[in-house]
């Protein structure tokens, strides 16, 4: 299995990736893509991913500021994001998108303005370097799905899908993924979303250490805990372990070119 959105970059797991990965490659995830959230996060993925050779990195700024420290213009951060796309070893743009709910402490809010300013920008790194999109969208799927519009070369995954079954349709016209994590295993609502999507168009994520999947509930999530989700999608979908596990490796890696 691949988990395709964890984030090993962060202080969680600091002085423990090495045992995180033994973890992981025992419950059978041999692949890691670190994904991060400003430009912090983003040098110590494509460190990670140059000491590790299970991990891969994903560059990027989230909509909000989650480097309440981080003083520097918006354009002084695209421009070291730029700078550090220049690394051919990263997989992705990401995560990235829109953001309209509020930002949780120690986050900091962005404008409307600002985070668009900066999903665009990323957006167009994608398609200059031909390299997916992972897009954070969350109570602002519509402004998202106009800001992807505007770049129909655009490609990626929509990372921890929740926008319901009414906008399946619109997510694959654009020739986006669906990505699934831990909240599956426990929420109902989002079950009867993803028996409506078609199994080749997801891929496994962690989103570690949030959104921890039973039964592990009230720990901190890690790529070794992905095969519950894989078990959790087997059974909405009336298919084997083994069949999800096949599928979502395939998609994964035809999109990350793993």
């Amino acid at each position: 299995m691949i988990d395709t959105h964890a984030h090993l970059n962060f202080p969680y797991f600091e002085g423990n990736i090495e045992k995180i990965i033994s973890s992981a490659q025992k419950s059978l995830v041999k692949k890691i893509i670190c994904v991060s959230s400003s430009i912090s996060d983003s040098e110590k993925a494509v460190a990670l991913s140059k000491k590790y050779p299970a991990i891969y990195s994903a560059i990027g700024i989230h909509p909000q500021q989650t480097d309440p420290e981080n003083r520097t213009s918006l354009e002084d951060q695209i421009r070291k994001l730029k700078k550090l796309a220049e690394d051919n070893s990263i997989v992705a743009i990401g995560e990235c998108g829109l953001d309209y709910s509020p930002a949780p402490p120690p986050e900091k809010d962005r404008t409307r303005k600002d985070q668009q300013y900066l999903f665009e920008q990323q957006i167009k790194l994608a398609i200059k370097l031909n390299i997916p999109l992972i897009v954070h969208t969350r109570k602002a799927f519509e402004d998202t799905l106009s800001a992807l519009e505007k770049y129909p070369k655009a490609w990626g995954v929509v990372h921890c899908y929740s926008a319901g079954k009414k906008a399946i349709e619109k997510v694959l016209n654009l020739g986006f993924l669906f990505g699934v994590d831990g909240n599956l295993t426990y929420d109902q609502g989002l079950q009867s979303v993803f028996t409506q999507i078609p199994l080749e168009k997801i891929i496994l994520e962690t989103d570690s250490p949030f959104l921890t999947p039973i039964p592990k509930r009230g720990e901190v999530n890690q790529p070794s805990f992905l095969p519950f989700i894989a078990e959790k999608l087997a059974e909405i979908k009336n298919v084997s372990v083994d069949e999800v596990d096949r599928a979502t490796t395939q998609t994964a890696e035809k999109l990350f070119r793993l």
